[in-house]
């Protein structure tokens, strides 16, 4: 493995650090200089970009993409919300874009009610809201616009439609809303909402919805998840104190106005009540954050934490000490280079069971870290990611060649139109080995989408007995959602003991030896 993790040579670290300052083609000669003095190995198991019109030849400024199976035939489609014309003197709104997968190539459709949003979206979220078996559509707009929960239904002549979902609550509120982060966060078997207001121009108290058994809405007040005036950028949802509910942490940009973190940790009390815990929980505030994101980094059985900076910072991680609090950790490169990180999501990139490491930078080179087992990260010397400069506002992971391993979609908000700039970026995974498992989970009692369940998928070798855990969440970095199937790597496993979910309900249920290399199709109780 040591030819595929070559270190990041002198001259492209001084080029991320002046990210913002330098001309194009001055930070692009440095990486490629960069790339020739390390001489990269051209092992053929690498990360390609894959051309593949119209999804990647398509121009707008994105502001989401999301991995979404939106005709549940077993294979994710994606969704990508489009913000205002960059090329256009006055703010000009651009068309939302949905490309359905067809066995591994994307084609352009045209869905009624996803195609006539109108607005500068920003982000959205996929879940079955109303629990009637398909996925629904929250879209998160800038520009003191309204923002859109959108119903899937099938109309009279059999065709698909989305409708938006009139409740007086969402219909009177306005923000310049960035981000959708949705949960059960009442245990009630209904996906509630989060929607992040402010972001990187504005400010604004953010929004909480409860969802009344998918037909009503109700804005939650008075609770500490939505009694203060922020900037806020990315919101995720997790149990991170594994006491069965799901709680919150948003990332927030510095006012002057701000008090307490940047960095916002909300503990989950029950009945949509919050208490904020980040001076309590965390040993030191993030810098800059506006990406956050969950995850074991070291298969010690509980969620773990990333924050991505913007303005050339370092990004943090925190180590969850399992007593509610936690530790600064140190990740290796994923926690000393310098960038500007919009988007920031852990995967199983090469299968070797354990999370692994994107980030996705804002007017330089994205990064892949591999974990080394213990929340250690190495940086990976990929051409495609070492030759490139991103203008990256989102980022999404998803298996859309349906060949085991997770893909990366890239998506751009660039300051300048055209080519090179507004293409938003696919990324083939030929780099993973090993054998694998995906999990795809269906409610009863809990929400249908299964949105806040625990897996945990258990394998033992000659030398260890390891288990490994992810949490279903219809957020990814910032503004963005990965695939709700599940994905682990095995390593050198050749089978799975047992899985275990654990669902929002409340309810366990082990499978016993299940088959690797294939989904495994789980509804509760059955």
């Amino acid at each position: 493995m040591a030819s595929k993790r070559d270190s990041y040579c002198t001259a492209s670290q001084s080029a991320r650090a002046l990210i913002g300052m330098m001309p194009l083609a001055l930070i692009t000669g440095a990486l490629a200089a960069c790339e020739s003095e390390q001489h990269v190995d051209a092992d053929p198991r690498v990360f390609v970009a894959v051309e593949m019109p119209p999804l990647t030849s398509d121009r707008a400024s994105t502001g989401g993409i999301s991995f979404v199976d939106y005709d549940s035939d077993g294979d994710p489609d994606i969704y990508v919300t489009n913000g205002y014309d960059v090329s256009s003197p006055e703010p000009y709104p651009q068309a939302n874009r949905l490309y359905e997968n067809s066995g591994g190539h994307f084609e352009a459709r045209s869905i009624e009610g996803l195609d006539s949003v109108e607005g500068f979206s920003s982000g959205s979220a996929w879940a079955d809201f109303d629990n009637d078996g398909d996925l629904d559509s929250f879209i998160a707009n800038q520009g003191d616009q309204k923002n859109l929960l959108l119903l899937q239904e099938v109309a009279k002549d059999g065709t698909m439609r989305f409708v938006r979902h009139a409740t007086a609550r969402l219909a009177e509120d306005k923000g310049w809303s960035y981000s959708i982060a949705a949960a059960d966060a009442d245990n009630d078997g209904f996906v509630d909402y989060y929607v992040s207001n402010g972001g990187l121009s504005h400010s604004g108290v953010n929004f909480l919805y409860r969802n009344l058994e998918g037909t009503a809405i109700q804005r939650v007040l008075n609770t500490d998840a939505v009694d203060s005036n922020h900037a806020s950028g990315g919101a995720s949802w997790s149990d991170y104190d594994g006491d069965g509910d799901q709680d919150l942490v948003v990332a927030n940009r510095p006012t002057a106005e701000m008090q307490g973190f940047k960095l916002s940790l909300y503990r989950n009390d029950g009945n949509l009540q919050f208490t904020r815990m980040d001076e309590d929980a965390l040993p030191i505030d993030a810098t800059f954050p506006m990406s956050v994101a969950w995850g074991d980094v070291d298969n010690d059985g509980d969620q773990d934490l990333y924050a991505g900076n913007l303005y050339g910072m370092a990004n943090n991680l925190y180590e969850n000490l399992g007593d509610g609090t936690f530790r600064v950790m140190d990740g290796g490169r994923a926690t000393t280079d310098a960038g500007s990180s919009y988007a920031v999501t852990f995967g199983d990139l090469d299968n070797d069971a354990d999370l692994d490491l994107v980030v996705a930078n804002w007017g330089g080179a994205s990064e892949i870290y591999l974990n080394n087992g213990a929340g250690h990260f190495e940086q990976i010397h990929s051409r495609e990611f070492r030759r490139s400069i991103h203008y990256a506002s989102s980022l999404a992971l998803g298996d859309y060649d349906r060949d085991g391993d997770l893909d990366i979609l890239i998506g751009n908000w660039p300051n300048h139109p055209g080519e090179g700039f507004e293409e938003n970026v696919l990324i083939e995974n030929r780099f993973a080995d090993g054998n694998w498992i995906r999990v795809a989970l269906e409610g009863d009692t809990s929400n249908r989408s299964a949105i806040g369940a625990l897996i945990v998928v258990e394998t033992a070798t000659e030398d260890e007995t390891r288990q490994q855990i992810r949490e279903v969440s219809t957020h990814s970095g910032w503004r963005s959602q990965s695939e709700l199937t599940q994905h682990f790597g095995l390593g050198n496993a050749t089978a799975v003991s047992k899985v275990v979910i654990n669902w929002p309900s409340g309810n366990s249920q082990t499978i016993v030896g299940p088959p690797i290399n294939q989904v495994l199709h789980v509804r509760e109780g059955r």
